[in-house]
């Protein structure tokens, strides 16, 4: 780490330090080192760059979301995101965009009125162009200044400002197109046919008949049609997925200025994004416009103000739900390749004896796309205005006031085209959903600095803060349509609805006292003192200190003719933070609306649904973190390395109550979870000559997670119907029954535990973890987990003479996700098509198959796949995750045009993935933002492959 890096300035939230001066665990990284073109959101671009954080990008949809976890997980119930805090405004993740069960939910009125699972990542609403720096406080030392909101880590965004040199203006453009990373490989026509054909005969003679039987003696469930007894007859083999997957084009146009005077300095951007889906009928498109100015007032008085808008907006596809809800990816994937697109008049084909023989088709996928539409947008407004006075040379005087408005809206509408399961021409159904949120801030700081003999330096900031959210929400919904072609909700109607208010306000005082003795010792201590309204009445505030100690062994005197050692420091740091996302209401009694009958008929009404809690308060982070930061052979080699306790304690769970009390359960501060990890980050310099250099950097976390304590001794949570958590294990461990192989032949069931008492050869074995001789859901037992055992990101960057390129990979191990979808894909009933993978099926004693894929059977009795490890899987992966190719014209072409520098460009994102994951992409998660139930995937948007031309001007 050569003196340019250790002087560097390094935001640590209300205030800056040098990075020599630093002893907390705190991450940086610029704009030139994850700005990738054609990406909507900053979030995607960090994946790899930064140890100990995992990112993933739970779908491809356009805007869609992005998960980021510090150290990892830490809350059962309450939120696992990091707070971020954009040019000094705190603002929470997490958007609600947990999809799991989301087709399920859009059929009545009444659900689609309470349908509001956000599609838009809110970070997207942020134009990546300009960021200038991105800071992540990992540690509790680095994230105790901001207390209750401080214990899943803090992201610090800081955007681009002006400067008192020459004014410039840049032009960034780029055009690129997307295709679908990984296509699943499916049976083919005939491959389909034959299992089909296969999975009713064993139906039919399971049941006693004969597999010579004709179709007239068969029950409906076993017939085979006559042309799938002679696949090489069939002349239609369609390929679903290429009817709902395109080639779709991105745009990017950004134009920015910065520059100024002696006395005030503006940066002004403002650009258009673009991002059609790969999936037919999906898109995302964003305005953004920003200003940042600042002023000097007077030889003390400053002024400046960060103002940013942007309106995004989009078409979003259904494509996490089954198929028999809408689902769009489970409908191709399902459907029958023998049944053709459109029919011989040119409309989309459909024919009731397809879905009567059970083929998997329900509807057309066309017809279901065109009938399902889920439109959003989001209009997000942010200004925060400061004013910074020198009472002396050593102490300033900084106020701040900020808003935040944001404004969105959902409108959803479902055809008659869209089935629900077999109810053919389910009748239309609408709902529309407005949201208003503003969130206003204001802070007051004062800093002191000094030096003594130019041994002792001291930096002192004491500050108060408030803040509060207010958020107003409005949805109705409709049915009852007359026709398909009005799709508001005048056109139907109007028989459901709410409205809700909720809010929140944190009141805040706040110091830090950092000092330096001649740059070899260094001390950090920190206190935030934090009143929440969301806290109960006996615990409103909390107290969050933490320190830390660095010592720089390189600048001791003993070292001085080390010529190999450029620097070396230790660190270690012990602090608490809290996590304060708990729930506006929690610890209130609330009341729900019901309706009760007197002699007049239905009345409206309202009972207590929740019992008061005036203890409940934040869910509290113990971190001890210890650290070492190294720099050699003249800064070739910089390698930072950090291991690391979390304690989470006073968790929120749902404990049991007594029947008589009235109420099921209670929330309370109760369960301990434990969070260990290393993490390393390793930069170095591999050739470095005239006219060529190699830079690479390496991150590298493993976390391990483990369940302490809950509310009982020796309980579970259950977090899913596949996933629980309890002590001894990580959170949301997979627990179901543990498949063991195939039965490959009759004389493996003598003695066997089954499942069914008529299991057979070629059907799952599973393991009697009970012994009782018999497989049932006793027999369940934790099998795995969705935590990845390591994740690591490596970026190689080539310059040569006036190329550079670079070449970003990233990996996870040990990862595993249940491919909830399986029922679809795997499911060896004869119906739905599914992975080819199922032609290695067990067919006979003397055609066992590969010993995975069990035999085809039109009544799964013994497959036991609903909660079975048959479909979880390995989701370790290997990324190649973006090579992008730049060439800066020579000087003497670009001044000849007057201008300052120009550069063309080229990249490929998502290049290819290795893995054994079977689905779409192994990061998929259904579940979105909600990462305690992370690791269940029902299809999400596909990751798309995104090519990009690209061209950089500046002024």
């Amino acid at each position: 780490m050569d003196m340019e890096q250790l002087n560097e300035v390094v935001v640590v939230g209300y205030g800056t330090q040098k990075r020599k001066d630093l002893s907390g665990s705190i991450s940086r990284i610029t704009s030139d080192e994850f700005l990738q073109p054609s990406t909507g959101s900053f979030d995607q671009m960090l994946q790899g760059k930064v140890a100990g954080v995992q990112i993933n990008q739970t779908t491809g949809a356009p805007g869609g979301n992005v998960n980021i976890l510090v150290r990892g997980v830490s809350s059962i119930s309450g939120g696992n995101q990091p707070l971020y805090v954009i040019d000094g405004f705190p603002v929470d993740g997490g958007s609600n965009s947990n999809m799991r069960g989301y087709g399920g939910d859009s059929f009545s009125s009444a659900n689609m009125a309470s349908n509001t699972a956000n599609r838009i990542n809110p970070l997207s609403s942020i134009n990546p162009s300009d960021i200038a720096s991105i800071e992540i406080l990992k540690d509790a030392s680095a994230t105790a200044i901001y207390g209750s909101r401080g214990s899943n880590g803090v992201v610090i965004i800081t955007t681009k400002r002006g400067n008192y040199e020459k004014a410039q203006i840049s032009l960034d453009m780029s055009y690129g197109y997307q295709e679908v990373a990984n296509k699943l490989d499916l049976m083919n026509a005939s491959q389909y046919a034959n299992f089909v054909a296969d999975g009713r005969d064993n139906a039919w003679v399971f049941s006693g008949g004969s597999i010579d039987d004709p179709n007239e003696v068969r029950n409906a469930s076993s017939r085979v049609r006559p042309e799938f007894r002679d696949p090489g007859s069939l002349t239609t083999d369609t390929d679903w997925q290429d009817v709902i997957f395109r080639t779709a084009p991105v745009r990017n146009v950004q134009l920015s200025s910065r520059g100024g005077t002696d006395k005030t300095s503006f940066f002004i951007s403002g650009g258009y994004f673009s991002q059609e889906g790969v999936v037919i009928n999906s898109d995302y498109n964003r305005f953004n416009l920003r200003v940042n100015v600042d002023a000097q007032i007077t030889d003390k008085v400053r002024i400046g103000t960060s103002t940013y808008g942007s309106y995004g907006y989009g078409r979003f596809a259904n494509t996490e739900s089954h198929y028999g809800q809408g689902g769009l990816l489970s409908n191709v994937l399902a459907a029958s390749p023998t049944i053709p697109v459109y029919d011989n008049e040119g409309n989309y084909y459909f024919n009731q004896a397809d879905v009567t023989d059970g083929l998997g088709f329900l509807a057309n996928v066309l017809a279901v796309s065109e009938g399902s539409v889920d439109r959003r947008n989001v209009m997000n407004v942010y200004t925060n205005n400061y004013i910074e006075v020198d009472i002396n040379e050593n102490l300033m005087f900084r106020s701040s006031a900020g808003i935040n408005y944001s404004s969105s809206n959902i409108r959803l509408w479902r055809s008659t085209a869209v089935p629900q399961y077999t109810s053919l021409n389910y009748p239309a159904t609408a709902g529309a959903t407005k949201m208003d949120n503003l969130n206003w801030l204001n802070e007051n700081t004062l800093t002191f600095n000094k030096s003594f003999d130019n041994k002792h330096f001291l930096n002192a900031v004491a500050g108060f803060t408030a803040q509060k959210n207010s958020g107003d929400r409005l949805s109705a919904g409709a049915s009852d349509f007359p026709t398909n072609y009005v799709t508001y909700l005048s056109g139907g109607i109007v028989n459901a609805g709410t409205q809700t208010l909720s809010e929140w306000s944190l009141l805040s005082v706040m110091a830090r006292v950092n000092y330096s003795y001649d740059s070899k010792y260094l001390f950090t201590a920190t206190l935030r003192r934090d009143g929440s309204s969301r806290f109960g009445s006996n615990f409103k505030w909390g107290s969050f200190p933490s320190f830390s100690l660095g010592y720089n062994i390189s600048e001791e005197e003993f070292l001085s003719n080390a010529d190999f050692l450029s620097n070396l420091k230790i660190r270690a740091s012990y602090g608490i933070s809290g996590n304060n996302q708990i729930g506006n209401y929690t610890h209130i009694g609330l009341l729900s609306a019901r309706r009760y009958i007197n002699e007049s008929g239905l009345i409206p009404g309202l009972v207590p649904s929740s019992l008061a809690n005036d203890d409940l308060t934040w869910e509290i982070s113990k971190q001890t973190n210890f650290g070492i930061d190294l720099s050699l052979f003249q800064d070739r080699i910089n390698l930072t390395a950090d291991v690391y306790r979390d304690l989470k304690t006073d968790l929120l769970l749902a404990v049991q109550l007594p029947a008589a009390s009235g109420f099921y359960s209670s929330v309370q501060n109760i369960g301990d979870v434990e969070n260990k990890g290393f993490e390393l980050g390793l930069n170095t310099v591999n050739i470095q000559k005239t006219n060529f250099t190699w830079n690479s950097n390496l991150t590298f976390s493993a976390n391990r997670n483990e369940v302490l304590k809950l509310a009982t001794e020796g309980g579970r949570i259950s977090n899913s119907p596949f996933q629980i958590t309890q002590v001894g294990y990580p959170v949301s461990s997979f627990y179901m029954i543990n498949k063991l192989g195939i039965f490959m032949n009759s004389d493996e069931l003598e003695g066997a535990a089954l499942f069914h008492p008529r299991t057979e050869a070629g059907d799952i074995k599973f393991e009697d973890v009970n012994e009782d001789g018999v497989i049932n859901q006793n027999d369940r037992k934790i099998v795995g987990d969705p935590w990845p055992d390591f994740v690591w990101g490596i970026t190689n960057n080539f310059e040569w003479k006036n190329f550079n390129l670079n070449i970003a990979i990233v990996g996870s191990e040990g990862a595993q996700t249940y491919l909830e979808s399986g029922g679809a894909l795997m499911g060896s009933n004869g119906v739905q098509n599914g992975l080819a993978l199922q032609d290695n099926r067990w067919r006979s004693e003397e055609d066992p198959g590969d010993g995975i894929i069990p035999r085809a059977i039109r009544s799964n009795h013994a497959l036991g796949f609903g909660t079975s490890s048959h479909f979880l899987f390995d989701a370790s992966f290997i990324r190649i995750r973006n090579v992008m190719l730049g060439y800066n014209m020579p000087e003497e072409l670009v001044s000849r045009f007057r201008l300052t520098g120009m550069n063309v460009y080229a990249s490929v994102a998502n290049v290819y993935t290795f893995t054994d994951y079977p689905g779409y992409d192994p990061e998929s998660s259904s579940t979105g933002d909600d990462v305690v139930n992370a690791g269940i995937d029902y299809l999400n948007y596909p990751l798309p492959r995104t090519y990009t031309l690209g061209l950089k001007i500046t002024l």
